[in-house]
């Protein structure tokens, strides 16, 4: 029988940050989601955008495009991630992403969105879970749920606001551009 555990996001003033906000009923999906991204880019920075920039993820935008099933997707997106002895977080999040995206039919722009929508949801589980119930937060599971899944549409928003390009250049352009917009005030 195996357990579950939450690893909160490191103890620094921006992750803070963000732990006072997420979950907080009184502030708006919009700021949660701008702090999850911006405590996240404070952390990483450099990191964050190579991982979701990578070659491997601008080639699943293709395989997303012509895969005529989940399946087939994730078996050439698992020879592209053989072939390159990669591994990580970020392609966990870009297995999830490819498979929705091609059981949808919804192409690359698909892929991307829902790669952004599983990094949110990955950064924003970290912490909501410790949240549930306390004053002034999410007072359910189904709250904090709900809320997780607005912080993924804000994201797939963000990273649909962007025209996906899928050269490796081109995609780390892309990763960029989704990032400032994530960040950005307003956003809808």
């Amino acid at each position: 029988m195996g357990t579950s555990s939450n690893h909160p996001s490191p103890n620094t003033t921006n992750w803070n940050i963000t732990r006072s906000v997420l979950g907080n009923t009184q502030v708006s999906e919009d700021l949660q989601s701008r702090e999850i991204w911006r405590a996240a880019l404070a952390d990483r920075g450099d990191a964050l955008k190579n991982d979701l920039g990578m070659p491997l993820l601008a080639a699943a935008c293709e395989i997303a495009t012509h895969a005529k099933s989940a399946s087939e997707a994730l078996g050439k997106f698992e020879q592209n991630v053989l072939s390159t002895h990669a591994a990580g977080l970020t392609l966990d999040l870009g297995r999830r992403a490819l498979a929705r995206a091609v059981a949808i039919k919804s192409g690359a722009n698909g892929f991307a969105a829902e790669l952004f929508a599983e990094t949110a949801a990955y950064y924003a589980s970290r912490d909501l879970p410790s949240f549930v119930g306390a004053p002034s937060r999410v007072k359910t599971t189904t709250e904090a749920i709900a809320l997780k899944d607005n912080l993924k549409n804000l994201a797939r928003q963000a990273a649909q606001s962007v025209p996906v390009r899928t050269d490796p250049t081109g995609w780390k352009n892309y990763v960029a551009g989704v990032l400032a917009a994530l960040q950005k005030e307003g956003k809808k």
